[in-house]
């Protein structure tokens, strides 16, 4: 909702307002129609016109100047309040900006715009709890502001509160920043058909939308699509013809998927772009040797290392680059550098060996093999088992509920270390009825990941359904402490703290749930009902 005008009933003095005074000087000049309304009447409403065109236009001194004279003639008007914090935030004083945004929130409490300049200024000073404070209170006026969704639901991405952005947007616009937030979201708890679907959604909309094909890309590529993968990203870029972003997401993706020559022609277009470019150095590199062009591929890449000196990838392939020619103590240097720099997998360690074997180093060659060995198992066992799962959730969607059952269950014996296969596995089990089997599987899930706020929840629901009210509990604050933002798992707490009469406690829950969503009817319905019981207990003798 956005500021009504104050009605212009109260004239003010040319002579005795600054602002109007700066005005007539010349200092400040806007629309000579709204410059003479203003210099001849000076009201409220014709100071809020000029001092918001000025913002509008960047010139924030001026709207400080009109506005600041206009408050005080006119002290209790909202809308000039707002507009003096926001010149001095846009001015580079946020501190100075609170108060008059406070007043302006205090004044006009259905105004939006006060309570997003304050979430922004909080956000800029990291100021956690104001900052979504402010989003919430935006969200409660207009629960479709897409500024208010897109800010909280990033600040909830910055705590990893997945389930809570999950919560926020699920129904909201599949608008570019929204739907990336919402995919990553799903992403980040791989749940990969519904990212995918939410970018296929925003992609209908925004077709040529660089960030979406990216988003959509990275999921492909762990669907293990990468033929579609590409296909995105080269739609995308035919659609930006010499657009930078565009070719180089497609370079990357191309390099990634392994499709080396048809990456060729466009590495090199972009390294004639900017040949000194740390990343497109290090995809040219990359190109280079797998063409077999090593002494191209060495340069590209030294000169990549030199620039980023902390890029493993970098380090790992001009290390490869050093193995093809001989050069071994420093192909060594590059791998160790890589492997501190947080390269796990396997292929590191296997060239590594290589290096030190011709080294004559072989007692460490030998261990580093014995490393590759073990870690080469691990990922052939991760990717198979991710293969069958995703052959489980086609089946499971196509209701083949106890195929789909077999498949999560040999992917979690040949992974059991994989919290999210076992709660894959726990909905199938789900859908076939079994509860036991469906909280045994919750139960392995959050053992090995607390934060899975979903499987936390589910476990609650189960424990409580079979009479464990306490245990319940338990799983309903864990999931809360994953998911701050998740208003069904705070309501679900405080129906089952009222069941164990923690009444205080229950009333706290559910004043959180409305906080956070104050026109949810299960919450209010809640709330309702515990107040009437501390009624009634407070009127028996």
């Amino acid at each position: 909702m956005s500021f009504a005008h104050v009605p212009g009933t109260i004239v003010i003095l040319l002579a005795a307002i600054p602002g109007a005074a700066a005005v007539a000087s010349g200092t400040c000049t806007g629309p000579p129609a709204m410059m003479e309304k203003f210099g001849s009447q000076p009201t409220t409403e014709n100071a809020v016109a000029l001092g918001s065109w000025f913002a509008a236009n960047k010139q924030f001194e001026c709207a400080l100047e009109v506005v600041r004279g206009a408050l005080m003639a006119d002290p209790q008007s909202g809308h000039l309040h707002y507009l003096e914090g926001l010149a001095l935030f846009e001015l580079g004083q946020p501190a100075a900006a609170i108060p008059p945004l406070q007043d302006a929130i205090r004044l006009q409490p259905k105004a939006i715009q006060p309570h997003l300049t304050l979430a922004e200024i909080y956000d800029q000073s990291g100021q956690t709890a104001e900052t979504d404070a402010e989003w919430k209170a935006a969200l409660a006026i207009d629960p479709h502001s897409e500024i208010a969704l897109d800010g909280y639901s990033e600040s909830l991405l910055a705590r990893k509160d997945y389930m809570g952005v999950i919560n926020l947007l699920h129904s909201a616009p599949r608008t570019e920043p929204l739907a990336l937030h919402l995919a990553e979201s799903y992403g980040s708890l791989n749940y990969l058909d519904d990212a995918s679907a939410v970018l296929n959604e925003a992609m209908k909309l925004s077709p040529d939308s660089v960030p979406l094909a990216k988003a959509e890309s990275v999921v492909l590529i762990k669907q293990q699509r990468f033929d579609d993968a590409v296909r995105v990203l080269e739609d995308v870029d035919n659609r930006h013809p010499g657009d930078r972003q565009a070719d180089l997401s497609y370079l990357r993706v191309l390099v990634e998927t392994r499709h080396h020559y048809m990456a060729r022609p466009l590495a090199l277009k972009l390294l004639a772009q900017t040949p000194h470019d740390s990343e497109v150095l290090y995809l040219n590199g990359v190109v280079d040797h797998f063409v077999g062009d090593d002494a191209a591929a060495k340069a590209h890449l030294e000169e990549a290392v030199a620039q980023v000196p902390d890029f493993s990838y970098s380090r790992y392939h001009l290390g490869v680059v050093l193995v093809d020619l001989h050069e071994w103590a420093e192909a060594k240097l590059n791998f160790e550098k890589a492997i501190a720099l947080g390269d796990t997998s396997p292929k590191v360690h296997y060239k590594l060996a290589i290096a030190l074997h011709n080294l004559g180093d072989e007692d460490r060659a030998a261990h580093e093999v014995e490393i590759y060995q073990e870690q080469r198992k691990v990922e052939n066992d991760n990717f198979e088992a991710a293969r069958r799962v995703a052959h489980a959730d086609r089946k499971l969607s196509e209701g083949n509920v106890q195929e789909a059952i077999a498949l999560y269950r040999q992917s979690c014996d040949q992974v059991p270390g994989n919290a999210g296969f076992k709660v894959k596995l726990s909905v199938a089990l789900h859908k076939a009825g079994d509860f036991e089997g469906e909280r045994a599987q919750l139960e392995q899930a959050v053992k090995l990941d607390p934060q899975l706020a979903a499987a936390q929840k589910q476990l609650g629901y189960l424990l409580a359904r079979s009479g464990d009210v306490a245990g319940a509990v338990e799983h309903y604050r864990m999931a809360v402490r994953a998911a701050p933002a998740w208003v069904e798992a705070w309501i679900n707490l405080a129906a089952e703290l009222a069941v164990e009469t923690h009444f205080s406690e229950a009333r706290e829950a559910v004043a959180t749930a409305l906080s956070l969503d104050p026109a949810n009817a299960q919450a209010q319905e809640l709330s309702g009902q515990l107040a009437r019981d501390a009624a009634t207990q407070q009127t028996q003798p």
